[in-house]
């Protein structure tokens, strides 16, 4: 019911080119009870905010049906989800383009952010991914945290990046992932920040 409810939504909002006013209008139109509803959502703004996770999810859901995708190294699998997810976007790009397409900074915050935020923090973290050491004792519980949100902002720039694409076959915005995130995993695993970090404490401890 809850994806039937989210696809329903994106209808809608294609259809009209504007939100439900009511759950109740929504509901009356959709042929679903109010109750059926309220049982997956608390009103329509949290459908909004599930659409982006369920194309995340639909994403990675057809990686787990795939043999390469179960052996690859954590990074290979990122990479595969990103390039997933921007095809299952492409097969809802009128919806996306309606309600993101005022969207105009990467760094605003917008319907949709915090859920899929979460559900990507969850999925990188259950890859095994790992990253750099910060070594600084008050920072050490919090590298992996730091170390997902970097790629979660790649991933957010990403798909901002996309809704102003405009190439052909959206070519630059798969020249975008493989650069972002290859740029972020060298990073992470070299540790540079932590590098930095280490002789920015030299330099204040001798200057």
């Amino acid at each position: 019911m809850k994806n039937d409810i989210i696809t329903r939504y994106m209808w809608w909002f294609n259809q009209f080119e504007v939100e439900p006013k009511s759950v109740f209008k929504f509901c009356e139109d959709a042929s679903f009870s109010e109750s059926e509803f309220y049982l997956e959502f608390s009103d329509l703004r949290s459908v909004k905010e599930s659409v982006l996770v369920h194309l995340w999810s639909i994403s990675v859901e057809s990686l787990n049906q795939e043999e390469f995708y179960l052996s690859a190294e954590p990074h290979e699998k990122m990479l595969s989800a990103m390039y997933a997810f921007v095809e299952t976007l492409k097969a809802n790009r009128s919806y996306l383009i309606q309600a993101y397409g005022s969207w105009q900074n990467p760094t605003d915050s917008f319907h949709g952010m915090r859920a899929w935020r979460e559900e990507f923090l969850s999925y990188s973290s259950g890859i095994g991914l790992t990253g750099m050491d910060l070594k600084i004792d008050v920072l050490k519980d919090k590298t992996d945290m730091i170390n997902h949100n970097t790629l979660f902002a790649n991933a957010a720039f990403v798909f901002h990046f996309w809704l102003k694409d405009r190439s052909k076959g959206f070519e630059q915005t798969d020249a975008c992932i493989e650069k972002l995130f290859t740029l972020s995993f060298e990073l992470l695993q070299s540790n540079t920040l932590g590098k930095a970090i280490d002789f920015g404490k030299f330099l204040f401890q001798n200057r």
